[in-house]
């Protein structure tokens, strides 16, 4: 999957979890003890006027802004009221939750107190689902960024850079070395040799003609050399260990020589 896939993806995910939010704001009707916010572009009025304009209500905050206020209320009785600022009418109409329960007859009260319902806060899951968002996909960005700038570099510098890393003192120091090398030479010739054993890897490298007898030759008894040290049962000192991997850095820059001469030799 390429970043603009997973950018995509990331993006519509996001927009299926904003978008019900946005609507709900929008669509939502005003109750009683709803808190009312309204954003006045306007410095015709002080906050005192406004308090009187709007003295059905309880003022909760009245805040300055540039050019204007932003005014917070709320009032705990249903009704529609007309307020007159300047030119406008603004018109809110404040309904009771029972209007919104078709029901004609009358309540049973219960006698012990209801416990407090569960408040939910679309601003907290807005930013929590934005921080996710941004978190994992610059998390996934990074990673696809990484992989391709080892990709991106030469398979001789890639397979000294791996093998490098590894400790003699490992059990498997030898398979692991085995399997970079494949690896090597599988990015060098396009060709797949990885889980094939030493006679299977000759007889595919044989089919490369950029590959001459002498380095086929060399490849194949450093591939039974190493096949014996791994499978012998026997301890392998650090001094053999290190003489087989210097044996190996020296055959893989040979490889490298010959098969930049050979692209030269075809341009």
């Amino acid at each position: 999957m390429n970043i603009k896939k997973i950018i995509c993806l990331l993006l519509v995910l996001l927009l299926f979890i904003i978008a019900p939010l946005s609507v709900s704001a929008e669509t939502r009707n005003i109750y009683v003890g709803d808190i009312i916010s309204l954003q006045i572009e306007s410095r015709e009025f002080s906050p005192e006027e406004l308090t009187e304009k709007f003295r059905d209500f309880e003022i909760v905050e009245i805040k300055d802004e540039p050019g204007g206020y932003k005014i917070s209320m709320r009032t705990f009785e249903t009704g529609e009221y007309k307020i007159i600022l300047g030119d406008k009418e603004i018109i809110i109409n404040v309904k009771s939750t029972l209007d919104d329960i078709e029901r004609e007859d009358l309540f049973e009260g219960r006698k012990r107190v209801a416990k407090p319902g569960f408040s939910f806060y679309w601003r907290v899951l807005f930013y929590i689902s934005s921080s996710v968002f941004i978190l994992s996909g610059g998390f996934i960005l990074t990673k696809i960024l990484i992989k391709r700038k080892i990709k991106a570099q030469p398979p001789l510098r890639l397979f000294l850079q791996r093998s490098g890393l590894l400790s003699p003192e490992d059990d498997n120091y030898f398979v692991d070395l085995t399997f970079y090398f494949k690896e090597y030479i599988g990015s060098l010739y396009n060709c797949k040799i990885i889980g094939k054993t030493s006679v299977e890897i000759i007889k595919e490298l044989k089919k490369i003609k950029a590959l001459e007898n002498d380095m086929l030759r060399e490849i194949y008894i450093w591939l039974i050399k190493c096949d014996k040290l791994k499978f012998s049962g026997v301890d392998v000192s650090a001094e053999e260990k290190r003489e087989h991997y210097n044996s190996l850095i020296d055959l893989a820059e040979k490889i490298d020589i010959n098969n930049t001469d050979k692209q030269k030799e075809e341009i």
